[in-house]
């Protein structure tokens, strides 16, 4: 409830108001924002000024006090109502406190500290009561977002919450908004009493501000308004550390209660607009965002040769590969959020495998910890371009491992990059003809400069494969059976579990948890 309080007087006589409008009303709170002759000019008010407390006479022509009431409490939100009596309508008084009158007064010798005592009783009786009102609002809100229909509808315009002119803005964040904090962040400034927001949380990290104005004509400031308190917030938002990432979009100003889901929608996908600006950009529902998908062929390459120079120990190989595929995200290549994150975090599982031997490095932990973090929570591609970047400069500056030494024949090289480009149906006879050595000479050179079989490198590198996939993919484990080149899934599952320790779907669901 706003901290001023609107009145409307209803009186036929003319020095009763007069007597009210000599008190000092505004320095205690309350404003008078209509004042009428009768019940039906009252009702009139009423739905145009919006007022909280309707100090109503009793007796009148047309329509008199008792009925004035009964005709408000008809509504899905009606104001408050103190009666002014005569001595002799202590009857009809009786009868209106039993159909919900605030309180009540008697006109003869009225004195401005009772009729304020009044008003404040009232006051205090009414912010209780939106107390309880705007929970109840809150939840319906949501439901109604999250769940359409017009059941919600109704009863969200049954609690009285429905409006002419409003707008949704979505603010999503890489860490969770404490509730208090978000209050205050959020809470409109009061330029007029007419406006305001509504926050209301849809999930850990996504916030609806339901912006609003109470008036039922035409509001030609509103935009404006909500522009402001828009810029305010993210202002605000680019102080607080705590939050990580996050990205503000602004809906377009709507008319009609049955079109808040579709604002909400709206406003939502909108989030991903602003995926490759900066953060305290706004992004707005006129804005439609252009994605180009990063070629799939070209990313498979690029992860093969990847887990290549890992299995070589060559970090700045790997480094350089990280660098180039960062350097064409938001450049050559726009590709969707969630190509983004599912391509980093595919590269992190990639990179999980590097053997650092710079002596007492701790900061490659520190790095690969922020790059998966950034994969996974980022809103804006800057952040996860931000971080494989100094990921590929921490390779770059690594040693290579003695894996790397130039003391690995060219044959065994070349068999590791057909491997890593054809693991699915790769063969140790046909590697070794490609490499023109024949296959057991082939074999025992490879498990020199490996330490492993081909058939246990090769099995090792498809159960590599299977974790990316698991991670970043929703296929069925049988599917990532065949596609990495195990396509009895029993037995996938059985190798799976000896080499992670966990089942194929055990580990997919400790990752996403």
């Amino acid at each position: 409830m706003d901290q001023t309080v609107k009145l409307l007087l209803v009186d036929d006589e003319p020095l009763a108001l007069r007597r009210i409008r000599g008190f000092k009303l505004a320095a205690r709170g309350f404003e008078i924002v209509g004042e009428a002759e009768n019940g039906v000019q009252a009702l009139q008010y009423v739905e145009r000024l919006k007022p909280d407390i309707v100090v109503t006479d009793i007796g009148m022509p047309l329509m008199d006090g008792l009925e004035l009431l009964q005709q408000l409490q008809q509504q899905p939100s009606p104001p408050k109502v103190v009666l002014l009596t005569c001595y002799e309508d202590f009857d009809k008084v009786q009868i209106a406190l039993r159909f919900g009158a605030g309180d009540y007064l008697t006109k003869v010798m009225l004195s401005e500290d009772e009729f304020v005592s009044a008003l404040q009783r009232t006051a205090a009786s009414l912010r209780k009561e939106h107390e309880g009102t705007e929970l109840i609002v809150r939840i319906l809100l949501q439901e109604l977002l999250l769940f359409p229909s017009e059941n919600g509808l109704a009863n969200l315009k049954q609690a009285g919450f429905a409006h002419d002119i409003y707008a949704i803005a979505i603010i999503r964040t890489a860490l969770p908004l404490q509730d208090a904090c978000a209050e205050e962040l959020f809470a409109a400034e009061e330029e007029d009493h007419q406006r305001r927001c509504l926050p209301v949380r849809m999930s850990p990290d996504t916030w609806c501000l339901y912006f609003y104005s109470k008036q039922r004509e035409n509001d030609a400031s509103f935009y404006g308004w909500y522009s402001r308190q828009c810029g305010r917030i993210v202002g605000g938002l680019r102080g607080r550390k705590r939050i990580g990432d996050y990205v503000i979009a602004a809906g377009a100003v709507y008319h009609r209660p049955g079109d808040l889901p579709m604002a909400y929608q709206r406003a939502a996908a909108q989030c991903d607009a602003g995926f490759y600006t900066p953060s305290w950009v706004i992004a707005r529902e006129d804005e439609t965002p252009v994605f180009t998908s990063f070629p799939q062929e070209r990313f498979r390459m690029l992860l093969a040769d990847m887990g290549n120079a890992v299995q070589r120990g060559s970090g700045a190989d790997a480094g350089a590969l990280v660098s180039e595929w960062a350097h064409s995200i938001g450049t050559a290549f726009h590709p969707a959020p969630v190509q983004v994150r599912q391509m980093a975090l595919a590269i992190h599982t990639q990179l999980e495998a590097f053997e650092w031997e710079r002596l007492g490095e701790t900061g490659q932990e520190v790095l690969q910890q922020k790059f998966k973090l950034a994969a996974e929570s980022a809103l804006h591609a800057s952040v996860i371009v931000h971080e494989a970047k100094q990921m590929a400069d921490m390779l770059m500056q690594s040693r290579p491992t003695a894996s790397a030494s130039g003391s690995m024949r060219k044959e065994i090289k070349q068999a590791m990059s057909l491997i890593a480009a054809n693991y699915a149906g790769i063969e140790l006879g046909e590697t070794a003809r490609q490499v023109s050595l024949s296959p057991s000479w082939f074999a025992a050179l490879f498990r020199t400069a490996t330490g492993q079989s081909f058939h246990d490198y090769v099995q090792e590198v498809r159960l590599n494969q299977a974790r990316v996939l698991l991670r970043t993919t929703d296929l069925k484990v049988y599917e990532i059976a065949e596609q990495v080149g195990i396509p009895n899934s029993r037995y996938f599952s059985r190798l799976f579990s000896e080499h992670v320790g966990l089942t194929p779907l055990d580990y997919r669901k400790n990752d996403r948890m």
